[in-house]
């Protein structure tokens, strides 16, 4: 259920150490070991931060002379919501038993689990769901262990708690504090960052893209990102500026930038899915 995950490395007590993120899982560190090998470790602050994660990168955001990193999430103005105390969930198993896994998506209303599919799609997928609530209202009625009952004890279970992208403050190596990007940063899912000092000011600043077009057929695609300049201020804060503002604008399905070199001059390479490349200049 993992897609392919993205890591950035930082350097600490001389040795190269990792920091992973992906889709279903925690904000993950490893460190390498005298041997060369990495093993994962629980840092301070990454606690309970499983998530859909779609990037990672790294940058000195504070001028404390530290790499401090920045990762892209799905976005906080989705249909799916999470939190620690209410996750979003997966379970996964061949629950009526033709040879096939299926996936069942849950979600929190009042202290239960309701599946997030209604009737329609789920008795499509699973057949005998159809007799078995016979009308919209039996089904509606029934929370996620009265649908599936006892199968979901021996079905794969992945939860996510948070869907914000963070900048996350490197404390000393060793233990980390998260901040929620800005609320326009949140609009859509993230997919690729940049890092540097844009605006030549003497501080690092982000540059943002991403959305998310495909999406299962009751639920619309994430499409709100227009791609958002994060002017830095070298303290770990961020004042959005608007396309209209910063003339970057990137409104398709983003999944990689680059910047490059045209001679005198720098340009974003915007890689979009299913659409033309663009390239963007900038002084």
């Amino acid at each position: 259920m993992v897609t392919s995950a993205q890591w950035a490395h930082i350097n600490y007590d001389e040795k190269l150490d990792l920091i992973i993120v992906g889709e279903w899982m925690p904000i993950t560190t490893f460190l390498q070991t005298e041997n060369g090998t990495f093993e994962p470790a629980l840092m301070e602050g990454l606690e309970k931060t499983d998530g859909w994660y779609y990037n990672v990168t790294k940058a000195d955001m504070d001028d404390d002379g530290d790499d401090d990193f920045i990762v892209g999430n799905l976005g906080l103005n989705y249909k799916y919501k999470a939190s620690p105390e209410h996750p979003f969930q997966v379970h996964s198993a061949d629950f009526d038993k033709n040879g096939k896994q299926d996936i069942v998506l849950s979600y929190f209303e009042e202290g239960e689990v309701y599946p997030i599919r209604g009737r329609s799609c789920s008795v499509e997928q699973i057949p005998e769901l159809d007799s078995k609530f016979p009308t919209f209202e039996s089904f509606g009625d029934s929370d996620l262990q009265d649908i599936y009952g006892d199968q979901l004890n021996n079905a794969l279970h992945l939860s996510a708690y948070t869907f914000a992208s963070y900048y996350i403050e490197n404390i000393d190596g060793k233990s980390f504090q998260l901040h929620e990007l800005p609320k326009l940063a949140q609009v859509s899912s993230i997919n690729t960052i940049l890092a540097e000092d844009f605006d030549k000011d003497g501080h690092k600043d982000l540059l943002i893209a991403g959305n998310l077009f495909t999406s299962e057929i009751e639920t619309p695609r994430n499409d709100a990102g227009v791609g958002l300049f994060l002017k830095g201020n070298g303290k770990g804060d961020f004042t959005p500026i608007t396309a209209t503002q910063s003339g970057f604008y990137a409104p398709f399905d983003v999944k990689n930038m680059k910047v490059i070199k045209t001679g005198n001059k720098s340009n974003i390479l915007v890689g979009n899915n299913d659409h033309y490349l663009q390239l963007i200049e900038y002084n």
